[in-house]
């Protein structure tokens, strides 16, 4: 193993699953020298919410003349909104731009003569202006946003359908006919003896080969429970148990699956004209469920759980039963007669030609729901100079190919940006990520991938299909909330296999498929085929191993964003938590520290005059005003970090709390909207008036922080009068 990596390796395409040599890399391009301390800043998930909130901490930290210090900028989700933010406008700026006061792109220092400001903070104004960026302008509204959403799910349905239509057609032409021919015999026979008509027989074959297959499991649990009987050694009896397990296993499943083909035809026949209107009935109902399970993820509404999973259970096997329903009526009205022969067979080669060509040269990626969620976060993120210029939407074609390989390089490379996402990995043969739903996967300047897949140089990643991962691709990639096979930290109802797969067949997710890192010689793009039948619907993929690899919001690894700055074992670490938590759970700070425990050893221990607990709503005072907004003592809490190896560290975890000496803005706001500041993430659409008051905020109780006794010390403040910003 190399001890150091040159840059002109990185250039070769370098893999490496050893995650030193990446540091190492990284500690070479920032020039960072052995002894001196490495800071980074952590923004966590939560959308529009959380990029406003981060904001505002950040400003603070310009406003101290602290952000020029930071290595590190580790993002996640919402907060890889501003990252990009950031990072492409220090790109764009090409040296005119900085992370001090006087150079902060997204809030410079005033200048005396310049009123409006609006010269010095061009980009800022832009992205409060446009913080409803998912509805940009007229024409680009939500209803143009749910046709492409609707385009896709058609897409989807129509490709999966054709395929079950022509696969039926195919194995109905097959079983019946051969069985017919080869059983001709027997069927006769069968036939006369119990009066049965030669169609019913046949059409009742796939339920006779249940019955059977049942009757087998009955008689092999007959078989067993006498063996029980007989002297056998125990690790002999242990083996032939858990075989016995498999085989019974897979021989209801082939029962069921038969019993599920085999009603089919009676189910066609008792219906009989409304057959039709019937199998379209069941599909819709099935696809309404699916978009309702997906918007109410969205909203992160868990209602009543048992009906919930009633109606989930429900439209899954009506959708699924409902597709089969139709491909069996094209197969038996369409392409085959009643002697099971074919007519129309110019059709059905038509058929098998447009799903080929709709299954191999459709890119996942381009069809789904993840390109239009990249395009809206690109064009208010990452806005074109004209578009900043006149303070108005314009399309962002230079954000459109601006590569990851090309940030934070020439004469700004800090804040270092790591961008971070979830990859699946649900049928990881490791129990860790299968438990997990994934590993956290970073896409960085110099260096993408994760532990379970290795990494690979950022310079060669994905060349295949295209030039490379874009800094718009990697930020939508790790804001894909909604997914299926993912959840918030690894859980939550989008884990369910049911629900993934009716969110799979109707195309709805917004994550991002991706070449597996280890692979030398990956396929040119994803495709109906592979991943989208093979890994989704028939489960052969989504681990380490496959070629295709789907990335998703990296809060369903670790939604805080410092994971991967505990791995670089940083001296600070500044969290901003934007996550809507309005029942003060603590659940991402909860998760995020567990994870570097058993991951890093790093055990996190919060000091005892800076605990969380007075970040609590209530905790201020007992004023009527602090009663009425229920005033938190503190916004903030400090902890140590003590990594493994004896390395000290301090992390300053900062949170959406409402604090005393806040804007009058912001309590007003607070007044009119009672949930403010832990709106719902589903609430994408700011305006003003509300991107202020998180911005507000979070320059607030970052100020708390750092004007505290302790923050005096970590940020080595010498004055009590921080500069203003905008």
């Amino acid at each position: 193993m190399k001890e150091k990596l040159s840059m002109t390796e990185s250039e070769e395409g370098y893999k490496t699953d050893s995650s030193k040599e990446v540091i190492s890399a990284e500690s070479d391009h920032l020039k960072l020298k052995t002894g001196d301390p490495v800071s980074g800043i952590a923004l966590s998930g939560g959308g529009i919410r959380s990029a406003s909130f981060g904001l505002g901490v950040m400003q603070a930290l310009v406003a101290n003349d602290q952000l020029h210090k930071m290595d590190y900028m580790s993002t996640v989700s919402g907060g890889g909104y501003l990252g990009a933010a950031l990072t492409w406008a220090l790109k764009q700026g090409e040296g005119a731009f900085g992370t001090h006061s006087d150079n902060f792109p997204l809030g410079k220092k005033k200048e005396e003569g310049n009123k409006n400001n609006i010269e010095n903070n061009g980009l800022l104004n832009f992205i409060r202006q446009h913080s409803s960026y998912l509805m940009p302008t007229g024409k680009l509204d939500m209803v143009s946003f749910a046709a492409v959403v609707l385009r896709s799910m058609i897409i989807s349905l129509f490709f999966y359908l054709s395929v079950l239509t022509i696969a039926m057609t195919f194995c109905v032409w097959c079983l019946y006919g051969i069985a017919h021919e080869s059983l001709n015999g027997l069927n006769h026979t069968l036939i006369q003896r119990f009066n049965l008509e030669s169609h019913n027989f046949n059409k009742g074959l796939l339920i006779s080969m249940a019955a059977l297959i049942f009757v087998g499991v009955i008689i092999l649990a007959f078989s067993y429970s006498l063996r029980t009987f007989s002297k056998t050694t125990s690790t002999k009896r242990y083996l032939k148990f858990i075989t016995g397990q498999q085989v019974l296993g897979i021989m209801l499943k082939v029962s069921f699956a038969c019993v599920i083909f085999g009603s089919l035809p009676y189910v066609a026949d008792a219906l009989d004209e409304y057959v039709t209107p019937t199998a379209g009935g069941s599909s819709l109902f099935g696809a309404t469920v699916g978009v309702w399970q997906y918007v109410k993820a969205r909203k992160n509404k868990k209602g009543n759980t048992r009906i919930s999973n009633t109606m989930i259970y429900a439209g899954a096997f009506a959708l699924i039963y409902g597709i089969f329903l139709f491909a069996y009526v094209i197969t038996t009205k369409v392409f085959l007669n009643e002697g099971l022969g074919f007519k129309h067979l110019w059709l059905f080669f038509i058929l098998i030609g447009i799903t080929a060509s709709v299954g191999y040269f459709v890119n996942l990626n381009l069809i789904g729901p993840n390109y239009i969620w990249r395009i809206r976060l690109m064009e208010t993120f990452m806005p074109s100079k004209e578009a900043v210029r006149d303070n108005s939407w314009k399309p962002a074609v230079d954000a459109d190919i601006a590569l990851m390989k090309d940030m934070c390089m020439g004469q700004i490379r800090r804040p270092y940006h790591i961008i971070n996402t979830n990859v699946i990995l649900t049928n990881s043969q490791k129990v860790n990520y299968r438990g997990r739903g994934g590993d956290n996967f970073i896409i960085s300047p110099l260096f993408c991938g994760s532990d379970a897949t290795g990494w690979q140089t950022t310079f060669s990643f994905q060349k295949n299909t295209g030039r490379g991962i874009t800094l718009a691709g990697a930020i939508s990639a790790s804001a894909a909330a909604l997914n299926p096979n993912a959840g918030v930290s690894g859980g939550g109802v989008t884990r369910n296999k049911t629900i993934s797969i009716l969110l799979s067949l109707l195309n709805l997710r917004l994550g991002f498929w991706i070449n597996n890192p280890q692979k030398d010689n990956p396929k040119a793009r994803s495709n109906f085929f592979v991943p989208g039948l093979t890994s989704e619907i028939l489960k052969y993929g989504l681990n380490e191993t496959s070629d295709d690899l789907l990335l998703s919001d990296g809060g369903h690894f670790e939604n805080l964003a410092f994971y991967e700055l505990i791995r670089r074992k940083l001296n600070l670490i500044v969290v901003s938590d934007g996550a809507c938590d309005g029942s003060f759970n603590f659940d991402d700070l909860a998760n995020a520290i567990e994870k570097v425990r058993v991951d890093f050893g790093a055990r996190i221990n919060f000091m005892d005059k800076y605990m969380s607990d007075e970040i609590l709503p209530g905790t201020g005072g007992e004023t009527y005003f602090q009663k009425k907004y229920q005033i938190s003592k503190k916004g903030f809490a400090i902890a140590d970090i003590d990594y493994h190896d004896g390395k000290k560290g301090v992390l300053v975890y900062i949170k959406l709390a409402v604090i005393d000496r806040l804007s009058t803005d912001v309590y007003s706001y607070k007044g009119i909207n009672p949930t403010f500041p832990h709106q719902s993430t589903s609430d994408q659409f700011f305006d003003e008036k509300q991107f202020e008051a998180y911005r507000e905020l979070g320059y607030s109780v970052c100020k708390q922080a750092i004007l505290s006794e302790e923050g005096k010390k970590i940020f080595k403040l010498k004055t009590d009068e921080m500069l203003g910003v905008a």
